[in-house]
């Protein structure tokens, strides 16, 4: 199987596997999806520039980076959010071992494939993608609303505090 027919293989069979997941699901998680690959596009650009990875086999129209930045890598955002979300450490842990697996095993195929050139160590790529996926469930947090609820359980808007019992309209009266 040639490079391409690989790499756009991934890609449509990742998006069609959104016909598995109910509309609510993927309108609920979207989002944060976009935001996983616009961060993942802008970590992949910053990579090439410093000389961490370069990747040697892409497709038209991404010409700098790997099409598994809006394929798989994307949609397995949003399968991962769909059955973690809520519960923080099942969510590292899912992403822990899916990068693990990303970093140690698929990366090194890429490399002898043809695909990328890594020029950083596996592990400084898992911890770049375990801290952005830390970042993705931020965002995800702040995207419900729950991001201030959980942070700071006790602070709510200054509309929503009662008004002081004895209050002067006009400061400069004693």
């Amino acid at each position: 199987m040639s490079n391409q027919t690989l790499l756009w293989a991934s890609f449509v069979v990742s998006w069609l596997s959104l016909l598995f997941l109910k509309q609510t699901e993927i309108r609920r998680y979207m989002p944060v999806a976009l935001f996983g690959g616009l961060v993942t596009t802008i970590v992949m650009e910053l990579g090439i520039t410093l000389h961490w990875w370069l990747p040697t086999e892409t497709v038209f129209p991404f010409v700098n980076m790997s099409i598994f930045t809006y394929g798989p890598y994307l949609i397995g955002i949003i399968w991962i959010f769909t059955y973690t979300y809520g519960r923080f450490w099942l969510f590292m842990v899912t992403n822990a071992v899916t990068d693990f697996i990303l970093t140690f095993l698929l990366a090194n195929w890429f490399v002898q494939i043809g695909i990328f050139q890594f020029y950083i160590p596996s592990y400084q790529l898992l911890l770049m993608a375990l801290l952005i996926a830390v970042l993705l469930y931020g965002y995800q947090l702040w995207q419900t609303g729950a991001a201030g609820a959980e942070a700071l359980p006790g602070l709510q808007p200054a509309a929503g505090k009662p008004l002081p019992d004895k209050r002067n309209d006009r400061q400069d009266k004693p």
